[in-house]
């Protein structure tokens, strides 16, 4: 079976309460007054969609992505670094909700005219489908294939030409835009287990080339126009270095979970499944690298990954030459294990990087320093950072998480400033004044606040020239527990757009569970919130129905 999105929607999706002063409704208007009003409704709403309109998205994109485009792959660019350079509205109303009942774990991306969504899935069925071709305006399916589950680890990347690339276990896959194979090269070593072993999400460098590492630590660059191999690095090989120890919470999860979290997890994953890829997902799995490759404007690539010993990690920069070659150039040393996807500003000046998840840290956050890293490039290139040794980095700044460690990238501006969010599965352990996000960098501390109404952020951020958006998420408390630490009752998830500059709660709309990954913005600036939903599916009294909603602007 292979489910086919529809247009469907679930709930409402627009707080009236919080609308600008001018509704889409002219109950109260005096008769005199009405045609001044007609004309400042029909701007503000729109005549054919239900109050929507368009807010244009459309920043300047490296070759070889499409121009105009926003949101290009995993953390939104090839640095990875979840900024997009547009201006976004500060008020949604949903417009369609598709593949009702499959997780979206990686963000969704575009055809170069903003007119088609490209997302990956989890299916439990094993012959349903795990890649879509979703239509912007309605959500109807395109097309849909079929591929291995890992696929669910992938974005589904975009070049000017129209051309498709993912990662699929042990391949880099290329598509023609109506879903037809263009070619597949085999990369890494297919683990006989069907685990995550091979590739790793993929980026396109400034020569145009795709580069990914896998998860066992050896980085590719590849041609986009027949997908022969251009260069390797084996970090393991080269480095000495070693993966960090695995918590193996495929087994973990599953053997001491509440019976409706497991059911939850078969229901997505399919029987027995799910559990290694929350390993995974959280920075456990016992990969070199569990991470996304960082491409930097310069030719450089940021691969986080294992370490000297398996007690330590290293985020480790390498440097496309001529040829093309790969040669490594400095490390900066973290905790042991693979922490989050490097951040690249997109001058690649500046770099960030999560560190602490450690195996413990998962089950025992005050086990570990977990902090976020910020890297001056600059210094490290000359070797005037704070560490003599020209083959080691020193960060600029550190910033010091309260909950443990980050189960997602924190996202990096043009000025080298990081945003990140605090989250714990040991829900009782912060009050509600206790700090849910904050921005810093190499000046100091911008601002910290904690969210209103017991909200905990639950998604990766995507940060805009004026805001910040993703999903928050309320929480009861249930009575199931592994040792000390108490699974979720009720999960209550909402859309939410934050202010840049202030880290105030500007809008809200009730979704049906929270992204885990990342909430996009589309070249018309609508948001699309792909659910995952982790902690609907830990919450024993919730139901997760995932999919991917549509949100269009309004005014």
């Amino acid at each position: 079976m292979h489910p086919q999105g529809g247009g469907d929607t679930h709930g409402w999706a627009f707080d009236a309460s919080k609308a600008p002063s001018i509704g889409c409704t002219l109950d109260r208007v005096r008769l005199r007054d009405v045609l001044l009003a007609a004309v400042l409704v029909g701007a503000a709403c729109g005549d054919d969609d239900g109050g929507t309109v368009e807010v244009p998205c459309r920043p300047s994109q490296p070759a070889p992505y499409p121009q105009g485009i926003p949101y290009v792959g995993i953390h939104a660019n090839p640095g990875s670094s979840d900024f997009v350079d547009c201006d976004s509205a500060s008020a949604f109303e949903q417009v369609w909700h598709s593949l009702v009942g499959l997780a979206v774990v990686q963000p969704n991306t575009f055809s170069p005219d903003g007119n088609t969504v490209y997302v990956t899935t989890a299916n439990p069925d094993p012959d349903g489908c795990r890649v879509h071709a979703l239509s912007a305006r309605d959500g109807t399916t395109e097309w849909c294939r079929t591929f291995h589950p890992t696929v669910v680890g992938s974005a589904v990347e975009v070049d000017a030409d129209g051309f498709l690339y993912l990662a699929v276990l042990d391949q880099i896959v290329s598509l023609n835009a109506d879903g037809s194979d263009r070619w597949a090269t085999p990369i890494g070593t297919a683990d006989p287990e069907g685990g995550l072993s091979g590739p790793l999400g993929l980026h396109f460098t400034p020569g145009g080339h795709v580069a990914t590492v896998t998860n066992g630590g050896v980085v590719y660059l590849l041609a986009r126009d027949d997908g022969r191999v251009l260069a390797s690095y084996d970090i393991p090989a080269e480095t000495g270095f070693v993966p960090p120890r695995a918590l193996m919470l495929d087994l973990d999860i599953r053997m001491v979970a509440p019976d409706a979290v497991v059911a939850d997890l078969d229901a997505i994953f399919g029987a027995g499944g799910g559990g290694g890829f929350l390993g995974a997902f959280l920075g456990a799995g016992g990969g070199f690298s569990d991470n996304t490759i960082g491409v930097s404007p310069r030719d450089e690539l940021f691969v986080v990954g294992g370490g000297a010993d398996p007690d330590h990690g290293a985020m480790i920069q390498l440097r496309i030459a001529p040829g093309p070659t790969i040669e490594r150039g400095w490390h900066v040393p973290l905790v042991g294990g693979s922490a989050t996807s490097p951040s690249v500003t997109r001058d690649g000046r500046y770099v960030n990087v999560g560190d602490g998840s450690t195996p413990g840290a998962i089950l025992d956050p005050g086990s570990v320093r977990a902090t976020v890293k910020g890297i001056d490039v600059d210094a490290c290139d000359d070797n005037t950072d704070d560490d003599d040794h020209p083959q080691v980095c020193a960060p600029i700044y550190e910033m010091e998480m309260e909950r443990g460690p980050m189960a997602g990238a924190p996202a990096l501006d043009d000025q080298g400033v990081t945003y990140l969010w605090e989250t714990t599965l040991r829900l009782t352990a912060f009050g509600p004044e206790a700090v849910d996000l904050r921005a810093a960098g190499p000046s100091g501390t911008l601002w910290e606040v904690a969210l209103p109404d017991d909200l905990t952020w639950s998604a990766v951020m995507t940060v805009t020239r004026n805001h910040i958006v993703g999903t928050v998420t309320r929480t009861t408390v249930s009575d199931e527990r592994i040792l000390d630490i108490r699974f979720p009752g009720v999960a209550e998830s909402f859309l939410a757009v934050v202010d840049r500059a202030t880290g105030q709660l500007v809008f809200r709309a009730p979704v049906p569970d929270d992204s885990s990954a990342t909430v996009t913005i589309g070249p018309d600036g609508s948001l699309y919130v792909g659910m995952l939903g982790l902690l609907s599916i830990m919450a024993v009294d919730t139901t997760p129905t995932l999919g991917i909603v549509r949100f269009a602007p309004t005014r």
